[in-house]
């Protein structure tokens, strides 16, 4: 008989409800804060935001083959027969390359099937809720990998952030780009694009960084029968409930989740302060 697990990446953890799923397991991606290392696990958000506050040195790395493999190990050992692991996009990390090492590795009779999503963080999050309920029903391997390719089919995730330096500072956005929302005080719209994060509009105010979300939402909407939506707010609780109350205003059938907090990696590179949205549909 199948039993069937599915692994993930710390940055996937930014929805308290994949705590529900005893056949979730994770592995750490880590933060180095001036010369010391961490596990995201093992630093809070209020942690995080002093160190975001006080200009501490942060750099970030992804988690290594033998911490996958150990994972690997560990599933092997409970009896399960096969493993789904997904993890945030290649393009953005090098998690996807360790964990596929990581199987390489693996002297055991255990069925790992590896993927990397264009999206990240609250965006893989999204869609991971949707297979850990399919495993849950006791769906096949077989239909858990199709449901994968099903709801990662085409996601997205895009908001507008309060800073971009902390894009800049990690690599994400070259200099001019980072410098525009502070010099010309413009609402810099990110979006993932083929999984990398590009900077695809320069609005003027909130209003139309929201409008710009709406028109995405309107479209997803029009195009797939399923529509899941994750409305992200990072301490601008004002425009996540304006962007909550325009979209239960306007479309009735969509699955709404809220997420006010990011892991430690992803506040490195973004921040604490911006507010936007993660799609998954089929």
């Amino acid at each position: 008989m199948e039993k069937i697990g599915l692994l993930i990446d710390s940055t996937t953890m930014t929805r308290n409800d994949l705590n529900d799923y005893d056949f979730i397991k994770r592995v750490q991606l880590k933060v180095h804060v001036d010369d010391r290392h961490y596990d995201e696990k093992d630093i809070s958000q209020e942690q995080m935001i002093d160190y975001l506050t006080h200009g501490h040195k942060l750099l970030t790395s992804q988690p290594s083959p033998a911490e996958f493999l150990n994972a690997y190990k560990e599933f092997f050992d409970e009896g399960y027969t096969s493993v789904i692991t997904i993890v945030l996009s290649h393009k953005v990390s090098g998690t996807y390359q360790s964990a596929l090492i990581g199987k390489s590795m693996i002297d055991f009779d255990l069925e790992v099937e590896v993927h990397a999503p264009n999206t990240a963080s609250f965006g893989v999050a999204l869609g991971v809720k949707q297979i850990a309920e399919t495993i849950k029903k006791g769906e096949s391997f077989q239909n858990v990998i199709a449901r994968y390719h099903s709801v990662f089919k085409n996601p997205t995730v895009m908001f507008t952030l309060g800073d971009l330096m902390n894009l800049f500072r990690g690599g994400r956005l070259n200099r001019v780009q980072a410098l525009l929302g502070k010099i010309l005080r413009v609402k810099p719209v990110i979006e993932m694009i083929d999984g990398k994060l590009e900077l695809v509009r320069k609005e003027r105010t909130n209003v139309a960084c929201m409008d710009f979300f709406m028109a995405k939402i309107e479209e997803y909407v029009s195009k797939y029968k399923k529509v899941y939506l994750d409305i992200i707010q990072l301490n601008m609780p004002e425009w996540g409930s304006k962007l909550l109350e325009e979209v239960k205003s306007r479309f009735s059938a969509i699955d709404i989740h809220i997420t006010e907090f990011l892991t430690p990696v992803f506040y490195t590179h973004l921040g604490d302060k911006g507010f936007g949205i993660a799609m998954v549909a089929e």
